[in-house]
């Protein structure tokens, strides 16, 4: 990933899936905005004795008053298996917020936690647009209806790729 300027970026491959994570800490407010909040966390998630996936990081997009949204984010390499690898990832992810959403609200409010300007912004956010508190704000988020969507963020994008998550 190289940054032109202020706002362009170019695709570039990785050699590790932990160079593009480097990358995007690096731009994360550029890449996503400012309203926006980028939370690299590698927990589990899903329940305790069934499947549980570990998503590569979280966006709280507070960019909206009445419809915050949560996007569970996997990071990925170009070539790995489209279909095998991150596909099936994505699915095991939905799979697993669905199961447990309380529990994805845990791992967030943990990691908003260690991060005093997140947890700041999130907390203004919450009072500026009627919520009682972040933690009222993170149920809202997690436990509407349809409230998981993904977001991956890849070196290159194939049109085997595209195509994949255009069906689903």
């Amino acid at each position: 990933m190289i940054l032109h300027g202020s706002t362009e970026f170019e695709e570039h491959p990785f050699e590790l899936e932990a160079d593009l994570e480097d990358a995007i800490q690096e731009v994360k407010a550029k890449l996503f905005g400012t309203s926006r909040i980028y939370l690299e966390i590698k927990r589990k998630i899903g329940k305790k004795g069934g499947k549980q996936n570990i998503p590569d990081a979280y966006i709280l997009g507070l960019s909206s008053a009445k419809a915050p949204k949560l996007f569970v984010v996997e990071n990925e390499l170009s070539r790995h298996d489209h279909l095998k690898h991150i596909a099936v990832q994505i699915l095991e992810f939905s799979l697993a917020f669905e199961i447990n959403p309380q529990r994805v609200k845990e791992v967030i409010r943990e990691a908003l936690k260690k991060d005093a300007a997140a947890e700041e912004f999130a907390a203004e956010y919450a009072k500026k647009n009627q919520f009682e508190n972040v933690d009222y704000l993170l149920d809202r988020i997690v436990h509407r209806k349809e409230a998981f969507t993904a977001l991956v963020i890849i070196d290159e994008l194939k049109p085997e790729l595209e195509n994949i998550f255009r069906e689903e």
